[in-house]
Formats: structure tokens, C-alpha cells, sequence
């Protein structure tokens, strides 16, 4: 029996703990239906959630009749409606999708809030077909190839509380004569006929016409997707040790890999390895398709140093690192001095102005015999620079780069040079060079902090004293 199934596959496949409550979702289907009556008979403690998703004028009724039949078995019943079209157009998302996300969403705050070991669904063997196929046809890898899993996670949702699948081992047709059988008069969406949809197209058109060319296409697919859940588990320990040798860093907005141990990875590992870092940084995007981590392999063998990934994430691939990150992502970068701000600030000989990541910026008035007993090691070291204070202008200012600013670095007298092409020259990160600190006297650049001074403020060796500008690195 179907019930003798469920109860099998909670236990078996869920890790079910029949001492704690559940919390079903309940749309009044078929499978919901099926899936809530088998836990009612079977005494087991649930509370069911029903989502009124606003999108047909019988909503409301309809609700109130999933309602209505789960209080005459004396269930708990706790119905909750949503403008999901509303939900859609502000988030712009697909009606499909912002129905699963305003449902999952009220599954789980409920859960949260009823102290629910887990929120239970009535997927069956014929969602699994149908998102394997739309899986492969959409370019998943071999995670997407496995289908759906009987326990999994939401950790966009919660890191801890999971999803139990029941009943992914029964038919549709299975729960629609179940509920036949039990007189339980279950909902028939009309907009499941919809073929404008991707997954109707698939149940109404495509999954008919494989099973016309292999009666036995279903039986196929679900074979297989068994079987690579196998691979996967086994892939999924070699994809962690390869992630733990590569991960260099790795917080909310942004995950550095280790350049050389990426690339000595086999691409089959720097296709996961990548997938891991995109879940990571953005643990509810959906559908990451194989030919995004295709693309992103090509751009690493060309030496690309910034490209678009997927999920408003770009790659930085500089300096021997891999730095996946948010957009508009700002990293701080404790090995740089950089301002606090894009903003101008000041400052005058005897004073030290802070800098991000406690990194300071010194000015100091020496004078030329002071000059001539400090080591020669200290003079030539870039943190330190010297300058001629002839037509010194006080305050100094401080400010960071600007777009197409150019300048004369000490070496090229009478020529010119973007800073952008110097920093690049330099071999500084794109992100460490917004915010550096830039030393002006009067709009005339003296200073490139702890790379390079000017050419017109050099010392010409007749000075009576020594302009000292001076990075100190953070204690």
C-alpha cells in the first residue's frame, strides 16, 4: 500500500523522527492530498500548510475547502495567502518560480515557528521525471541529472531544517486512484494544463512523444537518477577535498581560490569546484546551467583577469587568486593602503591620517643634514618617499584616483602616463586601485603611496629640507 511506501521512505531515505511534528504542505492535488491523508491514518504528528497564492478567482474557496477537509480529520490546518503576482513583477521573477519561492517560504517560516523537525511534500516519481528532463535540457551537469532528493535543503530558507520527498517512489496515477479510492475530491489546477509553462510543456507534449519512441522512458529515467545520486555522493567527497586544497578565503560577498591548485585540478573538479563556490555566495540560485562553468573555464585558459559568471557574480583572476564576488562587491584588501572613502582629505607636516584596515599616511618636514643620516635602505624603500618642499602648499590633499587622470612618475621627464596604466603596469588589483591614496600639492600629484613620487617634486640634492611622506603598515 501507499501509505506502507511512504512511511518506508521517511524513515529510509528521510531519517524521520516520528517523536517530532511535521509541517505538510498542502495544495488539495492529487499528490498533497494523498501524501497528508497516508500521515493521517498513519497517526503521524503533522500540522498542514496551504498557500492561497491569489492567482484565480476559486483560490479563496478552494482554500477554505483544503481547510474544511483537513479539520474534519482533525488536523491542523493553517491556510495563508499571498500576492504572488505582485511577488513576481517586484522581484521579476516567472509565475512558476515566485510561487515556489512565496511557498517554500511560508512552509518553512511555519515550521520555524512550530518547531517542525522538517516541511514534508507530496512530489512523485513523475516531478522526478520531469525535472531530471528539464534539468538535461537546460544544460545541468550531473547534480541536476539525479533529480530530486527524498531529504535536501533550502539553505537560502534554513541551514538546518530540510525538505522530506516521501513519495518520489509513487505515481501520479497512483495518488490520483488513491484519492479515488478514498473519496477524497482533490484540486485540478487549470493552469497545469498551460502548455506557456516549461514544466507543461514537458508533462502535456515532450515526456508523450519519448514515451511513444520508449514505452519505457519513465522506468529509464528513474533508474538512472538513482543510480547517479551513487556518483554523486561519491563525487561530491572528491569535490570537497579539491575545494579545501583550493579555498584561500571565503565570506558573504566574496570566495578566493588558490589560481594554481585550481588550474592543476582536472576540469571535471573545476567545474564543481566552481558550482560549490557559486552555491556558496549565492546558496539559492537555481538551474546553473553547465555552459555558465564552461564559459568560465575558457575565460581562466585565455587569462581573462575579470568576467561574468552567473547570478550577478563576476571573477577576478588576478595575482595568482580567484576571487568569486558579488557585484558592487567592495573587498577589503588589509595588504594595501586604501582610503576609508572616495573622498578628499588633508594633511599637514607632523600629522598622520588614517587609512582603511589600520594603515596610516605620515607627512613630516626633515631637514637636509636629518635626511643625510637616515639609512640608505630606508631611503630607497617605496613605503617612504623624498621630496623637493620648493612651492609647498599646505594642507596636502589625499584623495583617490579619478577617471582618465594623468600623470609624470619619477623617470619621465617631459611625458605623461594614465594612472590607470600605471597601476596596471604595477601589477595592482583592479580593486585595490579605487581607493588608494593619492598625494596632491595644489592638483599636482606628488605621490603615488608606496609605488612611485612624482618626477617634478624629486630631491635635486641643493634642498635645505626634505618633504618625508610615509606609509605605516597596520601593528
Amino acid at each position: 500500500m501507499i501509505t506502507e511506501r511512504i512511511l518506508s521512505s521517511l524513515r529510509a531515505d528521510c531519517r524521520w523522527d516520528a517523536n517530532r511534528p511535521l509541517v505538510v504542505g498542502v495544495s488539495g492535488g492529487a499528490d498533497s492530498l494523498t501524501l497528508a491523508h497516508c500521515l493521517w491514518r498513519a497517526g503521524v504528528l503533522f500540522t498542514a500548510a496551504h498557500l492561497d497564492h491569489g492567482l484565480r478567482p476559486s483560490s479563496a474557496e478552494e482554500a477554505e475547502r483544503v481547510r474544511a477537509l483537513l479539520s474534519s480529520w482533525g488536523v491542523p490546518c493553517v491556510v495563508r495567502w499571498m500576492d504572488v503576482g505582485a511577488y513576481a513583477k517586484e522581484h521579476k521573477l516567472g509565475i512558476e518560480e515566485a510561487a515556489r519561492q512565496c511557498r517554500y517560504q511560508f512552509l518553512f517560516q511555519l515550521a520555524q515557528e512550530n518547531g517542525a523537525q522538517a516541511v514534508a511534500v507530496g512530489h512523485t516519481a513523475d516531478d522526478q521525471v520531469e525535472t531530471v528532463l528539464m534539468h538535461f535540457i537546460r544544460g545541468s551537469g550531473i547534480n541536476g541529472l539525479r533529480g530530486i532528493q527524498a531529504r535536501s535543503f533550502l539553505p537560502e530558507l534554513d541551514t538546518l531544517l530540510p525538505i522530506f520527498r516521501p513519495m518520489l517512489g509513487v505515481s501520479r496515477a497512483e495518488t490520483e486512484a488513491y484519492c479515488r479510492e478514498n473519496q477524497l475530491a482533490y484540486l485540478v489546477d487549470e493552469s497545469n494544463a498551460d502548455t506557456h509553462f516549461f514544466r507543461n510543456r514537458l508533462r502535456h507534449e515532450i515526456i508523450p512523444a519519448l514515451e511513444a519512441a520508449n514505452p519505457a522512458f519513465r522506468r529509464v529515467i528513474l533508474r538512472n537518477a538513482r543510480v547517479l545520486q551513487a556518483d554523486v555522493e561519491l563525487l561530491a567527497e572528491l569535490e570537497q577535498q579539491a575545494l579545501r586544497a583550493c579555498l584561500r578565503e571565503h565570506g558573504a560577498d566574496q570566495l578566493v581560490l588558490d589560481a594554481a591548485v585550481f588550474g592543476g585540478l582536472s576540469a571535471g573538479l573545476q567545474r564543481r569546484v566552481l558550482m560549490q563556490a557559486v552555491l556558496r555566495l549565492r546558496p539559492g540560485l537555481r538551474d546553473v546551467g553547465l555552459e555558465a562553468l564552461e564559459r568560465a573555464l575558457v575565460c581562466l585558459q585565455d587569462g581573462q583577469a575579470r568576467f561574468d559568471l552567473v547570478g550577478s557574480l563576476e571573477v577576478w583572476n588576478q595575482q595568482g587568486m580567484l576571487a568569486l564576488r558579488r557585484k558592487g562587491f567592495m573587498p577589503v584588501l588589509p595588504q594595501y593602503p586604501q582610503l576609508l572613502r572616495r573622498d578628499r582629505f588633508t594633511v599637514n607636516p607632523g600629522e598622520t591620517l588614517d587609512l582603511a584596515q589600520g594603515w596610516g599616511l605620515r607627512a613630516e618636514i626633515l631637514s637636509a643634514k636629518a635626511y643625510k643620516k637616515i639609512p640608505l635602505q630606508e631611503r630607497r624603500n617605496p613605503e617612504h618617499a623624498w621630496l623637493n618642499p620648493a612651492d609647498l602648499s599646505l594642507p596636502l590633499e589625499v584623495r583617490p584616483a579619478r577617471t582618465g587622470e594623468r600623470w609624470s612618475p619619477l623617470g619621465m621627464p617631459g611625458k605623461t602616463q594614465k594612472l590607470s596604466d600605471f597601476f596596471v603596469n604595477q601589477k595592482i588589483p583592479q580593486p585595490a586601485r579605487a581607493l588608494w591614496p593619492l598625494v596632491f600639492c595644489e592638483g599636482s600629484l606628488l605621490w603615488v603611496a608606496g609605488l612611485r613620487i612624482a618626477q617634478a617634486w624629486r630631491l635635486l640634492g641643493d634642498e635645505m629640507e626634505v618633504l618625508h611622506l610615509s606609509l605605516e603598515k597596520p601593528a
